[in-house]
């Protein structure tokens, strides 16, 4: 983040923005369209037993949290944009690749490659748009892209629900994921053409393991990798917990688990954009960091209530639920956006965004498991204890120590510097 754009002065900010949220857009239709419809595909298409799709999909998400590491540090090694092309056309191969599986053994093998690749996009797009920006533009540009991130995401599930519908063979689902990805490298690489993400900034082809090393070594990464691993727990929440709960206790509303991913959708697209702005000012990312855990926490407590009510109290308990996880995602992503920004280095932009992530990654495979089981109500003690740690861990997240982070970065002359 060398370079310092301003929407007053220069119009390759408003390029680069344009880009970003229609690539953006873009690659959220065509992964909504395949997620949406995976466990149909997997089941049906390739004849994969439900028990091992649920394996194989745990099994990619550990190959690429492994991968994502190597893979950011050999972007920042050879050049980001070069990597990130390798890897989104990788993927639209590996997308149509999935026609030539079939059974469990070939499809357990598939999903740890393609982990492998698929996985360690995140960090790469990440690192492609805000390299060029300041930090302030970078917080605000990771937040305007919730909204064609979520209307994309949304637009694609309809698609693979369509195409379910009237009986349109799977692999139109695999095309449109594909051609999204290939368009997305197309849009990148006419819009950055020329900048600095285009071209390698060190002059050898090899992974840096000491780059990794310095990712994970540094003290203040560390503390908020493991921060993020607590509090992305509000994905599950909504993604596991919350269907479960429904189909469990509210049978007869089943309605509601489509209105709750719409709602939540609509609400984070339109004010998370928002909220970033409000959150790189002063202390505020740590207010914001803070209450995230403190939403988290007091939600799962109230997970642990849900075995011993009954009628109304079943439906407001869910509603707070709903209306805490939703808040908690939104102050949680404004103020994860300024901590990755402003805690990454120039030269390992993509490393250490990456390092960061793991704490989300990891969050992916545990949190599937943890709130399964706490669908079963004698499991409130694992609530209990879940949501006491969550509330320390956001207690702690609160110091005054952790408001002057970036006062001493500025002061120190280390605005982006390690």
């Amino acid at each position: 983040m060398s370079h310092v754009w301003s929407p007053a002065d220069d119009p390759r900010l408003r390029r680069l923005e344009r880009t970003a949220l229609i690539a953006t857009g873009v690659d959220a239709v065509g992964t909504g369209s395949f997620v949406s419809a995976a466990s149909v595909i997997f089941t049906q298409m390739l004849a994969v037993t439900p028990l091992v799709v649920g394996f194989g999909l745990t099994l990619s998400a550990v190959t690429g949290m492994i991968a994502s590491l190597p893979v950011a540090a050999f972007a920042d090694r050879i050049g980001k944009l070069r990597v990130f092309t390798l890897s989104y056309l990788f993927r639209a191969i590996g997308t149509m690749g999935w026609m030539f599986v079939h059974g469990d053994t070939m499809f357990l093998a598939y999903c740890a490659v393609f982990g492998i690749i698929d996985r360690s996009a995140a960090s790469l797009t990440r690192s492609l748009i805000i390299a060029p920006l300041s930090h302030a533009d970078s917080v605000r540009l990771i937040g305007k892209t919730a909204l064609p991130g979520n209307a994309g995401y949304g637009l694609g599930a309809g698609l693979s629900a369509l195409v379910i519908f009237l009986g349109i063979p799977f692999v139109s689902i695999l095309t449109v994921n594909a051609l999204s990805f290939v368009m997305v490298v197309v849009l990148f690489n006419v819009a950055l053409r020329g900048e600095d993400v285009s071209r390698a900034r060190l002059g050898r082809s090899s992974i840096s393991w000491a780059t990794i090393r310095l990712s994970l070594g540094d003290a203040k990464r560390r503390v908020v990798t493991w921060e993020n691993f607590i509090f992305s727990f509000h994905r599950t929440l909504l993604n596991v917990y919350f269907p479960l709960l429904v189909v469990t206790r509210l049978p007869v509303v089943s309605w509601l688990v489509p209105v709750a991913f719409v709602l939540n959708a609509a609400v984070v697209g339109l004010v998370q954009g928002h909220a970033n702005a409000w959150a790189d000012h002063g202390g505020r990312h740590a207010t914001l960091w803070q209450l995230a855990g403190f939403l988290l926490g007091v939600a799962i407590l109230g997970v642990g209530l849900l075995g011993y009510v009954d009628g109304w109290a079943v439906y407001s308990l869910a509603a707070f639920l709903l209306v805490s996880q939703i808040a908690a995602e939104i102050v949680h992503g404004a103020a994860l956006a300024v901590y990755m920004v402003r805690l990454s280095r120039d030269n390992s932009l993509a490393t250490d965004l990456s390092a960061m992530n793991l704490g989300g990654q990891f969050q992916n495979i545990a949190g599937p498991t943890i709130f399964s089981a706490l669908v079963s109500p004698t499991r409130w003690p694992l609530a209990v204890v879940f949501g006491v740690i969550v509330l320390v861990s956001a207690g702690l997240a609160g110091s005054r120590r952790r408001r002057e982070w970036f006062v001493e970065r500025t002061v120190e002359g280390g605005d982006g510097q390690d």
